[in-house]
């Protein structure tokens, strides 16, 4: 009777184990790699979303103060009255600027500020400043047109990470750098005001915003 040879144990050869290997290195490389693009493209899309919320806010409050321009002079805390109801300048009004950071473009009082049933003791109106600092663009507000020492200041800022910020306003049918209105009829209202800046990822931004003189 002739004798059964063992059966020989199933298994991998090394060139098998190695291939495997290398064929589940690349898998995960590939995930990895999409992981991290997944992360990314996530990362990119949340930030767009916001810089568009951001300037959405903006261009609503810049719509609101510029179509609620009040003809009003203001006094300052020494009680000098401002020559200007409005006033604007693309290069800068240095006579508002409060240190050499600032860079203001515009000036002016506003009525429509909320006040139901008087319930805060303030005013409908409201003394608004845009200025430029480093790369953004503030919104300084003042509880009271006539401000007193203990008159609250307000510095919001609108579009964070801008450059290039300028300033035009609509006279006639003229775009102009500046532009400046005395309560005594110096000057002229524009119709609108072109505001302009570059925001990163987005490119570039223009808002045309309409003011009392445009409206009927």
């Amino acid at each position: 009777m002739s004798a059964v040879a063992p059966a020989r144990e199933a298994g991998f050869s090394l060139v098998e184990i190695l291939v495997s290997v290398f064929v589940f290195a690349i898998i995960g490389t590939i995930s990895v790699a999409l992981m991290a693009s997944s992360v990314g493209a996530r990362e990119i899309n949340s930030d767009v979303l916001e810089r568009t919320a951001m300037i959405d806010r903006a261009r609503t409050l810049l719509r609101e103060d510029l179509g609620q321009i009040a003809r009003r002079a203001v006094r300052d805390e020494a009680g000098y009255r401002d020559p200007w109801i409005l006033a604007g300048a693309a290069t800068g009004l240095a006579d508002y600027e409060t240190d050499a950071t600032e860079r203001v473009l515009m000036v002016f009082t506003r009525h429509g500020r909320a006040n139901p049933g008087l319930i805060r003791p303030r005013s409908s109106l409201v003394h608004v400043t845009y200025l430029i600092r480093g790369g953004d663009l503030i919104r300084r507000v003042r509880d009271y047109p006539d401000p007193g020492k203990a008159t609250r200041i307000i510095d919001q800022v609108l579009i964070a990470g801008g450059e290039d910020f300028t300033v035009e306003f609509l006279v006639g049918a003229v775009w102009q750098n500046r532009v400046f209105l005395s309560q005594t009829g110096q000057g002229v209202m524009p119709a609108a005001v072109r505001v302009r800046y570059d925001l990163p990822p987005l490119g570039a931004m223009e808002h045309v915003l309409l003011t009392p003189e445009a409206q009927p």
